[in-house]
């Protein structure tokens, strides 16, 4: 469907709000004109529920041009899912001093992760735990019970991203996701 996202993913909501939680973030999406249901759905050229709406440019940093679609397709996702960079996978670093998580150390952490609860990592540098939600970068994996992705949309504004962070919880990560 698309050869890039923008993953909104957000960490503290339980599996059993996360419904509500991506129809409140949906309706302030739509009521924002930021998207739209999408007009003509086709399971192969327009998959995706939602389409960039008319106010759509508003969510997007000053680069998109105004000419031509702002992207394709907005999902929201309301299942405890993994939620990854694709090909351009590399390890988040270290809330404190930035040294990158070992790739077969955060692998493991993830699949923890998935399959329980969310776990603490210890940098091996300067010795800090956090949790591995807390270990950032562009290009991390993430956990998540609810999510949203822009396919194909330019960088998203922070203002707007401040907006959407408010609906859907305090602990949003942003994902770069390429294919």
């Amino acid at each position: 469907m698309s050869d890039s996202a923008i993953v909104i993913a957000e960490q503290t909501t339980p599996v059993e709000d996360a419904p509500a939680r991506a129809t409140a973030a949906a309706n302030w999406l739509l009521g924002q004109q930021i998207i739209q249901p999408q007009a003509r759905p086709d399971p192969l050229w327009r998959p995706s529920r939602y389409a960039p709406g008319p106010a759509a440019t508003t969510a997007v940093r000053d680069t998109h041009d105004g000419n031509g679609p702002v992207g394709d397709g907005i999902d929201i996702l309301d299942r405890r899912q993994v939620h990854d960079p694709g090909g351009n996978y590399t390890p988040p670093t270290c809330p404190t001093c930035t040294t990158q998580l070992d790739e077969d150390a955060h692998i493991t952490l993830v699949q923890h992760w998935l399959d329980q609860t969310e776990p603490l990592a210890t940098c091996e540098n300067c010795t800090a735990s956090a949790l591995l939600g807390d270990w950032t970068g562009p290009w991390a994996i993430h956990v998540a019970s609810i999510a949203v992705h822009f396919h194909n949309w330019p960088p998203l504004g922070d203002a707007f991203l401040l907006g959407l962070f408010e609906h859907l919880g305090p602990r949003c990560r942003l994902i770069q996701r390429r294919v």
